[in-house]
């Protein structure tokens, strides 16, 4: 009878948590400042949308501000827009720059919760979910840097890219480079581009699996990459939610987050574990997946893999081309931050990248040797480790009075 009370409890848990999900406007709303809904419809027929932190109610800390630099924010994979302002108005960076005068705008990828409409096509359809990375990079940034630009009445914006949003955001530039001189400046955080010596259980084991360039793999990745999965998207929320918000499985929930992005991190902010299961995982489509294990499998940053003839047909040649890496060159050097215990971004690709990239950027590594993946969103003292350089960076960027002293959260030399 114990056991079978504890079951019923378990999923009223579920109904209730799914039934009283809010949207990041509402996080945001629920912290003071004003929040926006806009909606874009993409080239291909994707409706995305972003929410807008147009000012700050606590009035901007340089009062004089009439002109206010737009910044876009892209998230990790299986994220949303909600992953930026878990750490709460004090520590969040859209309400650092919210406060100090920056027009914030937080996108969100195609196929997550808070994108799931297209003008023509079905959710539960195989054909919604036909899309990788390359969709996101090629289409989606440049359809939310237009639109921002627009809206804005601005000729450029700063970027900030976590995760999967530093692979859209070099795969943008890559495809289309007339984008550079669209960037004022950019902070790429965990930047996901070569995934050579990637570690953790789940992309070892299965990039073998749907990444391999054989017959096999490319059946198998064709055949699970365009399921549709929303609805066990959703259901694996609701599970994580009520399973890890209880005390005696904290620990678990903590420890395979920790397999994932790198284990044993003491920086993970636990208060805001509610708040992240509450919309993650967000959705998205199996392909991006199968895309990074192709990746993994390749050691190269390439366009998505469709096999012998697919690859024929879409790219007129046997194997996917790479991405032209020298087409990436923004008029300001982008910022990378990477650490020692990130499982998705080894510091041997983050130099193999260096060696391509140079003084094109600036490597920040961070001094702390457990930092790991979720530690650029989640970490209790992501504010002073990451987020007041950021912002110190973008004040000086802007000409306006900037510390100078901020960035003392890394090695002296990154390499």
């Amino acid at each position: 009878m114990q056991t079978l009370t504890a079951f019923v409890i378990f999923l009223l848990a579920v109904v209730v948590t799914s039934a009283g999900a809010v949207d990041t406007c509402d996080r945001i709303i629920q912290h003071g400042y004003p929040c926006e809904r806009h909606n874009l419809t993409t080239s291909d027929g994707y409706r995305l949308t972003m929410f807008r932190i147009p000012h700050s109610h606590r009035g901007d800390l340089q009062h004089n501000v009439t002109d206010k630099p737009p910044v876009l924010f892209m998230h990790c994979v299986e994220c949303s827009s909600d992953i930026w302002i878990l750490v709460g108005p004090d520590s969040a960076l859209p309400f650092m720059l919210a406060d100090a005068g920056f027009d914030v705008w937080l996108g969100n990828a195609r196929g997550n919760m808070y994108s799931e409409e297209h003008v023509t096509m079905e959710r539960s359809s195989i054909a919604f979910w036909a899309f990788s990375l390359d969709e996101l990079g090629t289409i989606d940034v440049p359809a939310k840097i237009d639109y921002i630009l627009a809206k804005s009445k601005k000729k450029s914006l700063h970027f900030v890219g976590y995760s999967q949003g530093t692979t859209n955001f070099i795969a943008a530039l890559s495809d289309k480079p007339e984008y550079n001189e669209k960037i004022r400046s950019s902070h790429l955080l965990g930047p996901v581009v070569f995934l050579c010596h990637v570690g953790g259980p789940f992309p070892v084991l299965a990039s073998p699996l749907v990444g391999s360039d054989n017959p096999f793999a490319h059946m198998l990745g064709t055949l699970v990459g365009t399921v549709p999965l929303h609805e066990l998207t959703a259901l694996a929320r609701s599970v994580a939610l009520a399973l890890c918000t209880r005390a005696d499985f904290e620990e678990m929930c903590v420890g395979i987050m920790n397999i994932i992005a790198g284990w044993d991190s003491p920086y993970l902010n636990r208060s805001v574990i509610p708040e992240l299961l509450s919309t993650f995982p967000a959705g998205c489509s199996f392909r991006q997946f199968v895309h990074y294990a192709q990746n993994v499998m390749s050691c190269d940053f390439r366009y998505f893999d469709f096999g012998l003839a697919g690859n024929m047909l879409k790219y007129g040649q046997a194997k996917p081309p790479s991405y032209n890496l020298s087409n990436v060159h923004p008029e300001t050097p982008m910022e990378l931050y990477f650490a020692d215990n990130d499982n998705f971004v080894p510091a041997r690709d983050i130099y193999h990248l260096y060696k391509i990239f140079g003084k094109r950027a600036s490597w920040n590594r961070v001094k702390h040797t457990k930092y790991n993946h979720n530690d650029y969103a989640m970490a209790y003292n992501v504010k002073e480790c990451l987020y007041d350089c950021i912002l110190d960076k973008m004040q000086e960027y802007e000409g306006r009075p900037f510390k100078g002293d901020q960035c003392t959260c890394f090695k002296k030399n990154a390499f």
